[in-house]
Formats: C-alpha cells, sequence, structure tokens
C-alpha cells in the first residue's frame, strides 16, 4: 500500500516537472531564437517478488513478478529546429538558415558562448554586439587581383569592432587614395573607317577634327580644322584688308588668348587655310559675302568611340579623363587592324596627360597581347597643378574588335578603377557569408569584419544559461569555427529574426495530458490513503 503512495508521488512530481517545462515553452514563445524543450520519463526500479523460472520436464516455466516503483524525468531535451525567419527590416537584425550559432563573448561561463538571436547592435564604441555580449568574427582581409575580397577563416576569431582593430585601423574613416588602375572592356567597331591619314599599323598621322560654331557674325565658315585641342574655343577675327578691297586680314586666336595663325589681304572668295605654329590648321570655306567681324568656335577629334575614368590623385582630388579611341589602319596582307587610343582631359587643374599609343588586332577581331610594340596595359600620367601627380596602369586587355549581334554590345566602358576621395563611413551592411561591409561618404564600399558561427558534434549537449545563450558542455565535443553556409552551417539572412520555434497548439494539448496526468496520481494517493484509513479503523 505504501508503495502504491510513493509511486503516485514520484507520478506528481514528474507532471509537475514537464508543467514547468511547458509553461516555460509558452511563456518564450515570442524569443527570438528559443528552442522548445521536450521531456521524457523513465520507469524507476522495479521490486521483484519472484523471479523467472525455466521450464522443466514436468513443469513450465514461470515469467518473474515485479512491482514498479514510480516514474522519474529521464531527460529534458533542446529541439534545435530552427525556427521561421521573422522580417524586420533593420540592417543589422540576421537569421541562421539552417544549422549554427553566433559566437559572442563577455559572460561569466566560459570564454564563449553561443547563440541563435541575431539581433545585433552596434554600440558607441563600434562593438557589435547582441544584449551586450560582443559579436566574434575574422577581422582580417586580403584584396584580390579582381578586386574582391577574402578572410581566411582559419586564423583566430577575435570580438568585431566596425570602426576600429588592430588589422586595419581607423574603419570609420576612409583616406584619400590615388588611382593606380583601370580596367577597360568592351568592343571596338570592326566595321568602322580606318584614318585616311594613317600610313602604317603604328602611324595614325593627323586626325581629322569636326566643329561647332558659338557665333558668327562674318558669313564665313569653318569647314575643317585639324591638330586643335578639343573642347577649346577659338576665335577667327576677319578684318577688312588695308591692300586690297574686299580682301582680309585674318588671325586665329586659341583659348588663352594667343594668337597662333595670321593671313595678311586674303581673298575669301577661293577659301582660306590658317596654319599654326604649333600644327594647327584652320580651313575656312569659299565665301563671297564675308564680312568683318569675329567668329568663335570649338573643336573635336573625330574619335570612333570614347569612354570617361575618373581618376583620383593621393590628396582624394578626382579628374575627368578621356580615353579616346580611333581606328587607324588595316594590313589586307595579315588581316591584323590597329586602333589609336589617346587619354585627354579637360578637367581644371590638369596640366597634361601623357597616355598614347596603339592597340594591334588579329584577323578574328582578338587582342594581340604578346607584341611589345603594342602595349595593352600602357601606363599613364596625369599631371597636375597641385603636384600630385597620377600614374597608373590602364588595363586593356579585355577588349575585342568583332561584330556583334547587338549595337549596345559595341560600347567600352570602365568596368573596374581603383582609388577614392577621403570619406566618412555612414552605414554597414551584413551579406549572406557574414560578411560586413561599410559604406562610406564617397561612394566607397570596403569589408569591415567577417562574423563566424559555430558547430557541435552534438548540439543537444548545450547548456542554456540564459539571456538567449549556450554553453558547451563536456557531452557537446569540441566546437568548429567556420563561415556562414560553409561546415553544413546555413547562410545569413539580413534584416529578419528568428522566431521561437515553440509550437503552441502541440504545447496547449501536452498540457491537457500533463493536467490529467498529475489529477490521476493525486487520485491516486486519494486511494491509498482510503485504504490505509480502512485498515487503521479495524482496531
Amino acid at each position: 500500500m505504501m508503495a502504491s503512495i510513493y509511486s503516485a508521488v514520484s507520478g506528481v512530481s514528474a507532471q509537475a516537472t514537464k508543467l514547468d517545462v511547458i509553461a516555460n515553452n509558452i511563456a518564450n514563445v515570442s524569443t527570438t531564437g528559443y528552442k522548445q524543450q521536450n521531456v521524457t520519463f523513465s520507469d524507476l526500479l522495479s521490486q521483484t517478488i519472484s523471479g523467472a523460472t525455466g521450464s522443466s520436464a514436468t513443469r513450465g516455466g514461470t515469467n518473474a513478478v515485479q512491482l514498479g516503483l514510480g516514474v522519474a524525468v529521464a531527460s529534458t531535451s533542446i529541439d534545435f529546429t530552427a525556427g521561421t525567419a521573422q522580417s524586420t527590416g533593420v540592417g543589422t537584425d540576421v537569421s541562421i538558415g539552417g544549422t549554427g550559432f553566433f559566437i559572442v563573448s563577455g559572460g561569466t561561463e566560459g570564454k564563449y558562448q553561443f547563440t541563435r538571436d541575431g539581433s545585433f547592435d552596434v554600440d558607441e564604441d563600434g562593438n557589435l554586439t547582441v544584449n551586450g555580449y560582443l559579436v566574434n568574427g575574422w577581422l582580417s582581409y586580403t584584396e584580390n587581383a579582381d578586386g574582391t575580397y577574402s578572410y581566411d577563416t582559419s586564423k583566430d576569431i577575435s570580438a568585431i569592432n566596425i570602426y576600429s582593430d588592430i588589422y586595419n585601423g581607423d574603419k570609420s574613416q576612409l583616406a584619400a587614395e590615388a588611382t593606380t588602375k583601370a580596367t577597360l572592356t568592351g568592343t571596338l567597331d570592326p566595321s568602322a573607317d580606318a584614318n585616311s591619314n594613317a600610313t602604317a599599323l603604328n602611324s595614325i598621322g593627323e586626325l581629322s577634327q569636326t566643329t561647332t560654331i558659338k557665333s558668327n557674325s562674318t558669313g564665313a565658315s569653318v569647314s575643317s580644322t585639324t591638330g586643335l585641342t578639343d573642347s577649346s574655343v577659338y576665335t577667327v577675327t576677319l578684318k577688312d584688308s588695308t591692300v586690297t578691297s574686299g580682301n582680309f586680314d585674318i588671325t586665329l586666336t586659341d583659348a588663352d588668348g594667343n594668337v597662333v595663325a595670321t593671313l595678311t589681304d586674303e581673298d575669301l572668295s577661293d577659301g582660306a587655310t590658317l596654319t599654326g605654329t604649333n600644327g594647327e590648321t584652320v580651313v575656312l570655306g569659299a565665301s563671297d559675302s564675308a564680312t568683318a567681324g569675329t567668329m568663335k568656335f570649338t573643336s573635336a577629334t573625330d574619335w570612333t568611340t570614347s569612354t570617361s575614368v575618373t581618376a583620383y590623385d593621393s590628396k582624394g582630388t578626382s579628374y575627368d579623363l578621356s580615353v579616346n579611341f580611333a581606328k587607324c589602319y588595316y594590313d589586307s596582307t595579315t588581316g591584323t587592324t590597329s586602333w589609336y587610343y589617346d587619354v585627354t582631359s579637360t578637367s581644371d587643374g590638369v596640366t597634361s596627360v601623357t597616355g598614347s599609343g596603339y592597340l594591334l588586332f588579329d584577323s578574328d577581331g582578338k587582342l594581340i597581347t604578346d607584341n611589345g610594340s603594342y602595349s595593352t596595359t600602357p601606363s599613364i600620367t596625369v599631371a597636375t597643378d597641385e603636384g600630385s601627380d597620377i600614374t597608373m596602369t590602364l588595363d586593356m586587355s579585355g577588349l575585342l574588335s568583332q561584330t556583334q549581334d547587338d549595337e549596345d554590345d559595341m560600347i567600352v566602358s570602365v568596368s573596374s578603377v581603383d582609388g577614392c576621395a577621403a570619406g566618412t563611413l555612414t552605414d554597414i551592411s551584413i551579406g549572406s557569408d557574414g560578411v560586413i561591409t561599410g559604406t562610406y561618404s564617397n561612394g566607397e564600399t570596403r569589408p569591415l569584419a567577417m562574423i563566424a558561427l559555430a558547430t557541435f558534434q552534438n548540439e543537444g549537449g548545450l547548456e542554456k544559461i540564459g539571456d538567449n545563450l549556450y554553453v558547451q558542455t563536456a557531452n557537446t565535443g569540441t566546437f568548429k569555427i567556420v563561415a556562414a553556409g560553409a561546415g553544413g552551417t546555413g547562410t545569413l539572412s539580413t534584416g529578419t529574426l528568428e522566431m521561437s520555434n515553440v509550437d503552441l497548439s502541440g504545447q496547449f494539448s501536452e498540457m491537457m495530458i500533463t493536467e490529467r496526468a498529475y489529477q490521476a496520481n493525486t487520485k491516486v494517493i486519494t486511494a491509498s490513503d482510503e485504504c490505509l484509513q480502512t485498515l487503521i479503523n479495524m482496531i
């Protein structure tokens, strides 16, 4: 009789424990990254009244007679099934799409603690935190030849600071960087006309120029020009000749006011040609109605195609460069074609640009890169009046000269260029691989750190310590540090948080069953007490 009471008491205690777990699960139904717990029971040691016997020639065997002594809580296990990702719209909120734990430090138990809570924040000192604990990851990276960045995930992890670290110094400010390389890609039109003045693959001669009249009060016109500075305003002045009536004294003045060519007593009825001291040539069309006055015009070289590059000096000052191309010469014997390129600039502060040459294409329109006379990666020098000259490599090794299906493909453009002005960190974003990228006020982006994840051989052995944290135990095995998406972990989702995986309907069902089991055990105690009372009343 006493055994039944003790068995029922153990049942009450076990069901009370399960009810405690259910209550905790329901209480944490809205806790970020919370993992519900499940309770399992096991029976206690049974009292053997009689042992089992084997059969004999005259008797059959008998089973053991045992009396159970109650129930005990065998385990409270954690269900690590991933919860649903809930969108928050906060750029520093992150959820893990599969297995893995964020690694944090700053707790009192062990060097590291682990969490599924990705509600990150940046404190006043630049530390990446979650509930006051420091998020850990990698800080040192290398820049690859293609401009991408790589983190060495075999190195030790450290607490992530967005503003500064021992590897990169002050990350809140981005120092000005001089341009050292620009890369061009695209296609030069193989059907373009070669320059009529070219005499060889490496001799383009004079390039023709077009003019745009700004004002014309003379009745004369500029029919063609060569050798003039691009986008500069020139002035042609016609004065009545003092020698022959109807003729003119003509001067050509450049944008700086310098007279570069003159003609005296010129009859414009058959046109005129002005030849400057620096090789400038301006041809005036024939006119019988010319009058004294001035005519202003701008001249531009007839380039086949051009593209723009923004280059920075070491002080962060930007200068606009134009990379211009003109088809030079076609060798009918070999099928090779040459293109002339010239880098120019009209930006204020640029005193000169040194950078011109030839590219050579084979009969298939592919760039020839092994001919030392036709460099595909020339050095360009931009001299400035501030003395901070720019020396940069112009990589044109990716260009083609082939017919394309779409005319929009016949474009040369800048695929990459380094250098920048100084900037201040204005925003951060977190990628699916855990790389934190900073955006600066100058439009540049730089990697700031990479969040690390931990995996365990037996994550069920983790111990909860509050604050959504776990610590490893003797039964978890040594944790491994991996990048998001590697080592069996899930990738990260930015702007989301992992919800609790508590199944509320399931918990209500378990709660009702537990409640009835608890009541049933108390009824057993009541019944046993009544029996004992009856036994006592027999005296």
